[in-house]
């Protein structure tokens, strides 16, 4: 077996419970500009890019994921979303991924693992808006509701 790396070890150790929790908008004020540091959400996972500015930081390729929750991007394994549009708006976001196939949860578990061994936890993603009877678990709130806590 393989020996885990210095993040693989800091990951699978930490308590996503206690790590800070970062709305969306939070989370869209890491994104590297003014020297700050760049986060990448997946899953509601977030994790700390900054030291790889050369692929994440502005101007690259690759700083398109950072300052939000790409969960949606990594489904769809693209850069940019596809042209989609439903009544509810969410197809249009970044984050949202409740209505992934198998297909392309697998490849958003897979950018999971990928992140996971090259870069630290260092919060979760949280909705900063109340959702209506969450708490009871009626109907399709109780599913949206996944969509903004890290499965722990």
């Amino acid at each position: 077996m393989e020996e885990l790396n210095e993040f693989e070890k800091y990951n699978q150790e930490v308590d996503v419970k206690t790590l800070p929790m970062y709305s969306r908008v939070q989370l869209s004020m890491c994104d590297g500009r003014d020297n700050g540091p760049m986060y990448v959400g997946i899953k509601g996972y977030i994790f700390d890019v900054t030291g790889n500015a050369k692929q994440y930081g502005p101007g690259k390729t690759y700083n398109v994921l950072v300052g939000r929750d790409a969960t949606r991007l990594f489904g769809f394994n693209k850069l940019k979303l596809p042209e989609q549009s439903d009544d509810s708006g969410l197809t249009s976001t970044t984050w949202y991924y409740g209505d992934l196939d198998e297909k392309q949860m697998g490849l958003v578990d897979k950018w999971v693992a990928f992140f996971k061994k090259r870069y630290r936890i260092v919060g979760v993603v949280v909705d900063s808006v109340e959702i209506p009877n969450w708490r009871q678990g009626y109907g399709a709130n109780k599913g949206m509701l996944k969509l903004y806590l890290v499965e722990v």
